[in-house]
């Protein structure tokens, strides 16, 4: 996604100075390449925060995988000693309650 707006504000940017040239004035030169820059800003920003967003979705998946492990209690089954997870009722090998 972020690659997609990358190319797509690089290509405003080139495509409004390109216009700005053709429009043959100098206040549509740079009315061409201002707006074509500020939207390319805009969509290279977007990017960024879409990159920031993945990362700190990624550090939360991170931080829940460890913080469900923490606080996971296991159980010794008194029948064959199988070690299980305290929030199952019995003994996923033999039965045991």
């Amino acid at each position: 996604m972020s690659g997609a707006l990358y190319f797509i504000g690089g290509f405003l940017i080139i495509v409004s100075v390109i216009s700005g040239v053709f429009s043959g004035s100098l206040l549509g030169f740079i009315i061409c390449s201002i707006g074509g820059v500020v939207v390319g800003s805009l969509l290279f920003a977007l990017s960024q925060i879409n990159d920031n967003q993945l990362k700190i979705l990624y550090q939360l998946q991170l931080h829940n995988e460890f913080t469900r492990q923490l606080h996971t209690k296991t159980i010794k089954c008194p029948n064959c000693d199988y070690e299980y997870d305290d929030q199952l009722t019995s003994c996923p090998n033999c039965g045991n309650r």
